[in-house]
């Protein structure tokens, strides 16, 4: 139970991590930085590391899932964590997909 909160609440903080997009996502759909807390807890490090090489390695047309190996700096996670991160980063990359071609049919109808 207390295994599924600490994934629960992890999961929750990555994606509103990762929902603090700038407002102009055309030219940078990457997931703005977080201002971390003054004495960060080496998990929330890991877990934004972690968080940050799925970014790059998905945006790169590299492959993740369940059964590839983990970026490097997911090692420390446990499989449900890496997984849960894997999904919010994946979520959050098909949302502003989403977000950029309404953007692009609303120019496009404009015009």
């Amino acid at each position: 139970m207390r295994t599924r909160t600490t994934t629960a609440a992890l999961g929750a903080a990555l994606l509103l991590a990762l929902t603090g997009c700038s407002s102009d996502e055309a030219t940078d759909p990457k997931p703005a930085a977080t201002t971390a807390p003054a004495n960060p807890t080496p998990s929330a490090d890991v877990a934004q590391a972690c968080s940050d090489a799925v970014y790059e390695q998905l945006t790169n047309g590299e492959q993740l899932g369940a059964d590839q190996p983990k970026p490097p700096a997911c090692e420390a996670l446990a499989n449900d964590e890496y997984l849960d991160t894997l999904l919010a980063v994946t979520q959050q990359l098909s949302k502003n997909a989403r977000d950029q071609l309404e953007q692009d049919i609303e120019d496009a109808a404009q015009q």
